[in-house]
């Protein structure tokens, strides 16, 4: 897939001025198996996630990070994308998830917790939980105010409303649909999601390469197409050029992997063609400042940033005091046969 040693890492959701957008619906079209991990964080499911990676990379499988929005060095998902199996922690998710595959196992690991310490934390416990939901409403709408053009902020529904929302790609697609439907020729509206609104061919993958972070805009596209053939479109010329790569990719029935805007989730960042190695980029990927994204971000965006990192450490220490780590690593390779025999089957 072009990438060093069968190892990618990219985003299925993100905080957008639009409210939260999460693409795990379609990922999981393609899902066999799926394996939930439930419990709060701090219970280990990150960890034994990062671990059985490792493990299935030691036995030459390729293997995909489903990056957390939430903590930068956590991982929300692990999926194994030539046999269709997914590892994912529920909470990290803001959609309701329905499953088309013929097998998917829930695991709870707050089992695997001392429940007399849980419960002796679970007031606070719940407070933080409500705390940090609030608080992610409020990077929706600091991220609105940083982000919209005042112009389309206006024209958008109620912002409470808006930013409670969770919108997936049909929805956030359709912001671009309507545009095309109305002749709004302004320059949000880009031409090439119209196509892509109207394809919803199998062949076709989205993920976010870009993540809010306290100390800026992570940036994971220079890792994800290090390996790639690489044109970076700049200009007028860049939606036509697009277009007609797009056009063709569809014509021959090759796969593609679409690069979503998190900001601007109608648009599109770049589009890979693994079958030919190649990334087509707006700008420099490595550049994030011409995607539209700030060096910084603003004093209140950072304040509320720190008020939720704060809160989710503590909320993590909390439930991590009841851990029984012992009884994890044995679920380990419980967990990893599971994976192993499924892989088989497959």
């Amino acid at each position: 897939m072009g990438n060093t040693s069968g190892i990618r890492h990219y985003y299925i959701e993100a905080f957008t001025p639009y409210g939260y957008v999460s693409l795990l619906p379609e990922l999981l079209k393609e899902i066999k198996y799926t394996y939930l991990l439930t419990g709060g964080p701090g219970t280990g499911k990150s960890t034994m996630m990062k671990l059985i990676g490792i493990q299935m990379i030691d036995r030459g499988n390729d293997v995909d990070y489903i990056r957390s929005i939430r903590e930068a060095d956590s991982v929300a998902g692990l999926y194994l994308p030539k046999h269709k199996i997914c590892l994912l922690d529920k909470d990290e998710f803001n959609w309701q998830i329905n499953f088309c595959g013929p097998y998917h196992r829930e695991i709870d690991f707050s089992s695997f917790c001392r429940q007399s310490r849980l419960e002796e934390h679970s007031p606070k416990i719940s407070q933080l939980g409500a705390s940090l939901a609030d608080i992610e409403q409020d990077i929706i709408a600091q991220l609105r105010k940083d982000y919209m053009p005042k112009k389309e902020e206006e024209s958008e529904e109620d912002g409470h409303a808006c930013q409670n929302k969770t919108r997936n790609l049909d929805a956030v697609l359709s912001l671009a649909w309507e545009g095309d439907q109305q002749g709004d020729d302004s320059p949000h509206i880009d031409e090439i999601t119209r196509i892509l609104s109207r394809i919803k061919a199998n062949n076709l993958s989205f993920y976010f390469l870009h993540s809010l972070q306290l100390e800026g805009w992570l940036n994971l596209a220079p890792r994800y197409i290090r390996d790639f053939d690489r044109i970076c479109l700049d200009g007028e010329e860049s939606a036509h050029l697009l277009r007609v790569l797009l056009e063709e990719v569809k014509c021959l029935g090759q796969a593609m992997e679409i690069i979503v805007h998190p900001l601007k989730p109608y648009t599109i960042v770049g589009l890979l063609f693994p079958e030919k190695n190649l990334a087509v980029w707006k700008g420099n990927p490595c550049r994030i400042e011409e995607q539209g994204f700030r060096m910084g971000h603003s004093t209140e965006l950072i304040a509320i940033l720190e008020q939720y990192r704060k809160n989710r450490l503590e909320l993590k220490n909390l439930i991590n005091d009841s851990v029984n780590f012992r009884g994890l690593d044995h679920f380990r390779s419980e967990l990893l046969s599971s994976i192993l025999t499924d892989l088989h089957q497959g």
